[in-house]
């Protein structure tokens, strides 16, 4: 069967966006792609990172924005 067919399933990366403060080390925003498999959110940013490892993502980039926060970007 190829890839490119009607109903053939999707074999792609999935992506979570996980914003936190660094100060307070607490999750401020979090954004996903369609159909990435989340978890409940962890007020504490390590807890929820530590949650999307043991669930199989990975972090592929991590890198600071103009207004201070660090946002991790999470991969399966």
């Amino acid at each position: 069967m190829q890839r490119n067919h009607i109903s053939t399933a999707w074999s792609g990366k999935h992506v979570v966006l996980l914003r936190c403060e660094p100060i307070s080390s607490t999750v401020k925003t979090m954004y996903k792609s369609l159909h990435a498999p989340t978890e409940p959110l962890h007020p504490q940013c390590s807890e929820t990172l530590s949650t999307y490892l043991s669930i199989g993502y990975t972090v592929a980039f991590v890198h600071s924005l103009i207004d201070g926060t660090i946002e991790y970007v999470l991969t399966t």
